[in-house]
């Protein structure tokens, strides 16, 4: 019974090793000799030519074109071949695959509002999308508060390439002064006021009043809180 056993160990054994042998003639001597019988091809150089005609020629070749890879470039063209593999020249087989690198042409970024923005605000919204803040200018503006952003170099939504400078404007505030209550004032104190805010004593004209003494300010024109350019005049009534 034991010798049956030991009789089939061996069988099995000398099966194991013949398929070995069998996978090693077909691995070293077949298989070389398969290939062997397919033409080897040269690649062609297809670097810096358009993607449908790199195909073509590769294709023409006795070669198989796999789908390109995508890579942003400032320097090549827009679905032009930046790299290939293998490369120009080499000694391949047919039917080898190549493998293509196509340029997306430059990469452009979306340009932001900046709109009502601090400077400081705008240059963090840019760097974090890859564009830089430009020239700051300073401009008087009545619809945008002070140290705010008025207007901007590129519009915003306008795509630019990567890196890009916006230039911005920012508002100085307001041209206007406002108008001072003057009334029950002092004739002088009044005149001393409107020359501090930039602005002058017009016409003044005098008025009996009951309620105020002489030399008090009754009226005013512009009224109190209007805004106004610098040095418009104010004509001022006074009580007599």
């Amino acid at each position: 019974m034991n010798w049956t056993w030991k009789k089939i160990g061996v069988i099995a054994g000398a099966g194991l090793v013949a398929v070995f042998l069998l996978g090693v003639m077909v691995d070293q001597l077949l298989l070389p000799w398969i290939v062997s019988m397919t033409d080897t091809i040269s690649v062609p150089g297809v670097v810096g030519k358009s993607v449908s005609t790199a195909s073509q020629e590769l294709a023409n070749a006795g070669l198989v074109v796999m789908e390109p890879r995508e890579q942003y470039s400032a320097s090549i063209a827009k679905g032009t071949v930046m790299s290939q593999l293998p490369y120009a020249n080499a000694t391949v087989k047919e039917g080898r695959r190549i493998y293509l690198t196509i340029s997306k042409g430059i990469e452009t970024i979306r340009v932001p509002s900046l709109y009502g923005l601090t400077v400081r605000d705008a240059r963090l919204s840019l760097m974090r999308i890859g564009l830089q803040l430009g020239d700051v200018t300073y401009e008087t503006s009545d619809a945008i508060a002070v140290d705010r952003i008025a207007a901007q170099g590129v519009p915003a939504g306008a795509e630019i390439p990567s890196d890009g400078i916006i230039s911005v404007v920012v508002s100085r505030g307001s041209t206007g002064v406002r108008i001072p209550s003057l009334v029950g004032l002092s004739l002088e104190e009044a005149q001393g006021i409107l020359l501090d805010a930039g602005l002058i004593v017009g016409t003044l004209s005098y008025k009996e009043s009951s309620a105020f003494d002489s030399g008090v300010v009754l009226a005013h024109d512009p009224p109190a809180d209007s805004s106004v350019a610098v040095g418009t005049p104010v004509q001022i009534t006074v009580a007599r």
